[in-house]
């Protein structure tokens, strides 16, 4: 299957467990974007996967994403393919709470950051 070349992004907390704001990676393309977040935790393992994967392996409320720029909700990731995705934003959950509009002008002020 062709890869997918795929920039992904962090904030908050899982900046600080990865160490980095941002990275690149090559996964299958036919792969989903639940798939990628998997990846993204096999290789930065039991800290990064504790705070985006509950003890059941469900991704933990609060946890926001983006597609290329646009947010994508959680039940979205497993039909969102890898091929479609340049761009991969992972929000930690915002003090407060975020969604809609907020979370949209959130991501455009974090992404132009």
């Amino acid at each position: 299957m062709p890869k997918a070349r795929v920039t992904i992004r962090y904030f908050g907390m899982l900046h600080d467990i990865v160490g980095k704001r941002s990275e690149i990676m090559n996964i299958d393309g036919s792969g989903s974007a639940l798939d990628l977040v998997r990846a993204i935790s096999s290789e930065h393992g039991k800290e990064f996967r504790d705070f985006v994967f509950d003890s059941k392996g469900r991704i933990r409320s609060g946890l926001a994403f983006a597609v290329n720029g646009s947010s994508v909700q959680k039940s979205a990731l497993s039909k969102t393919k890898c091929r479609d995705i340049s761009e991969f934003v992972i929000l930690p959950p915002i003090s407060g709470g975020c969604s809609g509009t907020k979370f949209s002008f959130l991501l455009n002020m974090l992404l132009l950051s």
